[in-house]
């Protein structure tokens, strides 16, 4: 468990106000008790029988005397039971756990721990059936509210995914064998098993006799796998030797695949607007169960969806800017078509972080003022108090740059003169790196 980037910027603004405060009353930072903070999720476990679950609770402390987290769990009565570390001190239905002997310093010198916490549901536990939590996080000389976390118990079947691997020196030409492994999390046998992968830009999965393929947003290729048979609770399953998967010239920066696993008999629809085919193949993709029964979940594996992650992909790619020419009178208005294309093979993609893959800065010509500017551009320069000409930029949407494609705008440009030095398209900044052509990341805009 570590503390939120939204976190960490609060508790450094609160730390610089107590800053203040101190030196405006020296005094005061003798008795200044520090802070502490903590949270435990709501967490969802299998009915007896099923593989115990690993949940952190989470703290966090600066300059605190004494952090600690005081748990009562008598709310647990008839749901679960929940265990602790030994360095933890128990009496009776109440929980006494000091910060952990492993907490680390963080960037702004903040304490971070987390308490592994193992849930079990008791036998006769119904599904639905909720109980709960209460914890307060304390420190000497500091006060703190209860605060409470749901422990809910799901009966039947449960696939858990238990892969999340990064993987690095990857490049294009390669063919890696992706893990697949999973546990069935759930109280009862899983009575077949579906998997679904979405493989992003750049990413090709092999051929198999059990799987359907389809075409997927953003480029992206869907592979739905079907494996029969009787999966039992606790125990792990997995592919031998992996799911082939090739890295094509298309590849470049990070690519992460994410695959789902779900029990048959509750697995929900195929992925919308996915048209699912076969494809020749000259063999299955296989599990195999593989080790002992797992007794307890960790906190890394929860979630039915895990991640194979591959840390930048080098792949060759040149994006092209594209300027333009244009003649006009002096009080005239002419519209000048501006961009840049990728002419591949790499195809910049951002569908991990949600954000765009691609931008370009448009300076216009001396003389002219932009009159009316496309959707996606916005000025910066010296209308806004910034020396220099204004610049607008104008970023592409979408969460890839596919190779071949063009991005290219629209903008109005009024003549006022007199007409002096051309304008440039440029591209401001490198991503997912700087392409293999430099010279051509800028292009004039001239007006004659």
């Amino acid at each position: 468990m570590r503390v939120t980037r939204t976190f960490q910027v609060g508790a450094a603004a609160l730390a610089a106000a107590t800053l203040v405060g101190l030196a405006a009353n020296p005094a005061s930072a003798e008795n200044d008790p520090g802070w502490v903070n903590g949270w435990l999720n709501d967490t969802t476990i299998g009915a007896a029988g099923a593989p115990g679950r690993t949940t952190l609770l989470g703290l966090v402390s600066n300059g605190a005397t004494n952090p600690r987290v005081v748990l009562d769990l008598s709310g647990l009565a008839g749901v679960a039971t929940a265990s602790f570390p030994d360095w933890c001190v128990t009496a009776g239905a109440g929980v006494t756990c000091p910060m952990p002997p492993t907490a680390t310093p963080d960037e702004l010198g903040m304490l971070n721990g987390s308490v592994p916490v193992v849930l079990r549901a008791v036998p006769g536990a119904a599904d639905g059936a909720v109980g709960t939590i209460g914890y307060t996080v304390l420190a000497d000389g500091d006060s703190a509210e209860p605060q409470q976390a749901a422990v809910s118990v799901h009966a039947g079947p449960e696939a858990v995914s238990l892969v999340g691997e990064s993987v690095d020196d990857v490049d294009t030409g390669d063919t890696l064998a992706m893990p697949v492994a999973l546990v069935n999390a759930g109280n009862v046998s899983m009575s077949g098993l579906r998997l679904t992968i979405r493989f992003p830009v750049g990413l090709e999965p092999a051929a198999y006799r059990n799987c359907r393929y389809g075409a997927g947003g953003q480029l992206s290729t869907i592979a739905v796998c079907a494996f029969p048979g009787t999966f039992s609770p606790g125990l792990s399953y997995h592919v031998p030797g992996g799911f082939t998967t090739t890295v094509t010239p298309a590849a470049l920066g990070a690519k992460q695949i994410v695959q789902t696993v779900e029990p048959a008999t509750t697995a929900g629809p195929p992925p919308a607007g996915v048209v699912l085919e076969r494809r020749p193949a000259d063999r299955t993709l296989r599990l195999r169960q593989v080790g002992a029964p797992v007794d307890v979940l960790s906190a890394d594996h929860q979630y039915s969806s895990g991640w194979y992650y591959l840390r930048d992909v080098p792949g060759a790619f040149d994006v092209v800017t594209l300027g333009a020419a244009a003649t006009g009178q002096v009080g005239g208005t002419v519209t000048v078509r501006v961009g840049m294309r990728n002419d591949g093979p790499g195809v910049p993609d951002n569908t991990i972080s949600g954000g765009d893959p691609g931008q370009f800065a448009f300076v216009p010509p001396a003389g002219t003022v932009v009159a009316n500017w496309p959707t996606g551009c916005s000025p910066t320069g010296d209308d806004d108090g910034f020396e220099g000409p204004v610049t607008w930029y104008c970023t592409k949407p979408g969460g890839i740059f596919a190779a071949g494609e063009a991005f290219l705008v629209d903008f109005d440009l009024r003549i006022d003169g007199p007409l002096g030095a051309p304008g440039e398209v440029r591209i401001p900044y490198a991503y997912p790196r700087a392409d293999d052509d430099p010279t051509n990341d800028s292009a004039p805009v001239t007006i004659s």
